[in-house]
């Protein structure tokens, strides 16, 4: 039995669609669309070097002209990166953060993250997350939500 290169192509183009739909990067969108091109040379008859040259171009080309307009559309800059999510958090130091050194560690969210900030930090302080630099997280001071508590 032989197979419709058309139907692996749609195939191709379905799962692309479905993880897309997961992760919403824009990035199997346009693979999904390179597939369905393929897919319609396909159809035409064109030989499968041909079909594969299709798809490679569109996968291209297409996400070149095409996503900076719909990141644009959508407002965004991309995908948000795992250290912007945590800015306003707070979170509680495990190794003092010492500016001049460079050296800091804090738990944000159950997970240990390298720290930096204007000034010295002991271990046990809380801190906000202000933003981030590479992996760093970059932190200021605030009250203990036990201290802040007792103020009422």
């Amino acid at each position: 039995m032989r197979i419709n290169p058309g139907l692996v192509w749609l195939a191709i183009a379905i799962v692309a669609f479905a993880v897309e739909a997961t992760n919403l990067n824009l990035v199997f969108l346009f693979i999904g669309i390179a597939a369905l091109i393929a897919g319609s040379v396909a159809a035409l008859s064109i030989p499968v070097i041909g079909q594969v040259a299709a798809f490679a171009v569109a996968a291209l080309v297409i996400p070149a002209l095409l996503r900076p307009r719909l990141l644009g559309k959508l407002k965004s800059q991309g995908i948000i990166s795992r250290t912007d999510a945590l800015i306003g958090q707070t979170g509680r130091i495990t190794q003092p953060i010492d500016p001049v050194a460079g050296t800091g560690r804090v738990i944000v969210g159950g997970h240990d993250w390298a720290a930096s900030s204007t000034e010295r930090l002991d271990t046990g302080d809380f801190v906000e997350i202000l933003g981030s630099d590479g992996i760093v997280l970059l932190v200021a001071p605030v009250p203990s939500p036990l201290e802040s508590g007792n103020d009422a």
